[in-house]
């Protein structure tokens, strides 16, 4: 018996991985806490931080966790322990959350 997962329940996402797992001349951007790229669901992922104005790195504060999780949903790679939606695809990561307070930038400062 296999066992759902939660990616399963985005209905169609199996067949399209059977005609594509994204193309690295698609670049997707990143916005929200830190992105802990070291963990081994990102190993072959093409992922590249910009700098921002969110001055700490990548913590085990709640934006960390929450950044991390968010790319690995899209960018996880098939042979890790999550598959991405688009894991082929290029990744653009820019923190606009940080787990020291203030947790976030301004809507000025993002723009």
């Amino acid at each position: 018996m296999r066992t759902e997962t939660a990616l399963d329940a985005i209905e169609g996402l199996r067949s399209l991985w059977a005609e594509t797992l994204g193309d690295p001349e698609i670049c997707i951007t990143i916005l929200d806490g830190p992105v802990d790229d070291s963990h081994p669901r990102f190993e072959g992922a093409k992922l590249t931080r910009a700098d921002s104005l969110v001055p700490d790195a990548v913590g085990g504060g709640p934006m960390s966790a929450h950044g991390t999780h968010v790319t690995s949903v899209i960018f996880g790679q098939p042979r890790g322990p999550v598959r991405g939606v688009a894991p082929a695809c290029r990744g653009l990561i820019i923190p606009v959350f940080q787990d020291a307070p203030p947790r976030r930038i301004t809507q000025l400062d993002l723009a």
